[in-house]
């Protein structure tokens, strides 16, 4: 009897103090890394706009995805807008936009070694990073545009060659042709 008593209060015990141990951080390790992703959201943003500051850019488009479309020259508007799954051959240049490095050039298509100096990739492939392709979708044969592009849709928190972890970036992009 002593024994199924002991055995009972012990239960009791554990089953009374693991919400007390679980508790101490109630965030999944998914909750947290959702926490991580809306702070660089923000930080990127500001980045984003402090450029727009320093240089007097005023007349762009910001998307719900947090792209800045900055015009620079509108293609015909009997171009349809571009469309997930075209083949988009464009000319860019890839420019750092943090105070530190502002306007260091990190990539243009002009090194591709092409014979046109260009670049092309299938909309919303893995061919461009995902900013590219949902910039892409607001934009017509024959637009030259500055895309501001966050981190979260250029290469993120792992960085790519040059490019460092969680840097957002700018690309002067036009287009070329559209298939």
């Amino acid at each position: 009897m002593k024994k199924t008593s002991l055995i009972l209060s012990l239960l009791a015990f554990s089953l009374a103090a693991t919400p007390a141990l679980t508790s101490c951080n109630s965030d999944t390790i998914y909750e947290q890394q959702a926490k991580l992703v809306e702070a660089q959201k923000k930080t990127d943003d500001a980045t984003i706009q402090a450029y727009l500051t320093r240089n007097s850019l005023t007349n762009y488009t910001r998307l719900e995805s947090g792209i800045y479309l900055v015009p620079i020259t509108d293609g015909p508007t009997a171009n349809p807008l571009i469309k997930a799954g075209q083949k988009v051959t464009t000319n860019y240049v890839g420019k750092f936009i943090d105070e530190t490095n502002e306007g260091v050039v990190f990539d243009a298509s002009s090194n591709n070694r092409t014979t046109c100096g260009c670049f092309s990739f299938y909309n919303g492939s893995n061919g461009a990073i995902e900013g590219w392709s949902r910039a892409t979708v607001q934009m017509r044969k024959g637009d030259r545009k500055l895309v501001l592009i966050p981190s979260y849709l250029a290469y993120g928190a792992n960085g790519y060659g040059t490019i460092s972890a969680n840097t957002p970036l700018l690309f002067d992009l036009e287009i070329l042709n559209v298939e």
